[in-house]
């Protein structure tokens, strides 16, 4: 059974919360600027070398806008260019590899992003 969860404008877990760092600290973490409104971070999620991952091409980003309004946190499948929701296809499947590569990816990059300062209110294994 799913939990209830409160979301942001973006669909994002209410209780994830950003925190913009000096400029030099945003970039030495990762971030891009590149879009003077707003803070970028994207990572590509790594698969395993085998002939059954050769195709997928996922994301994980996060957009900080600078103005203090709602964050982004995405994963997106490439391939189609929409959102990858790995976290329903876990409910349905909890054993598709796929989906724990992601997670597990996923997970680690926010515990990256928290332990550096920028993100909060993160609890690992709740829906994003």
């Amino acid at each position: 059974m799913s939990q209830v969860v409160t979301c942001n404008s973006h669909g994002v877990n209410d209780k994830i919360h950003a925190h913009i760092l000096s400029d030099q600290q945003m970039r030495d973490i990762g971030f891009s600027d590149c879009c003077s409104d707003q803070w970028f971070f994207c990572r590509t999620i790594q698969f395993p070398s085998r002939s059954q991952y050769k195709n997928f091409d996922i994301d994980f980003s996060v957009t900080i806008p600078k103005d203090g309004s709602d964050i982004r946190i995405d994963v997106i499948d490439n391939d189609f260019g929409q959102p990858y929701d790995y976290q329903c296809m876990l409910e349905n499947n909890p054993m598709f590899e796929p989906c724990l590569i992601v997670q597990e990816q996923v997970e680690q990059w926010m515990k990256f992003l928290t332990e550096s300062g920028v993100l909060s209110g993160h609890v690992a294994g709740e829906y994003m």
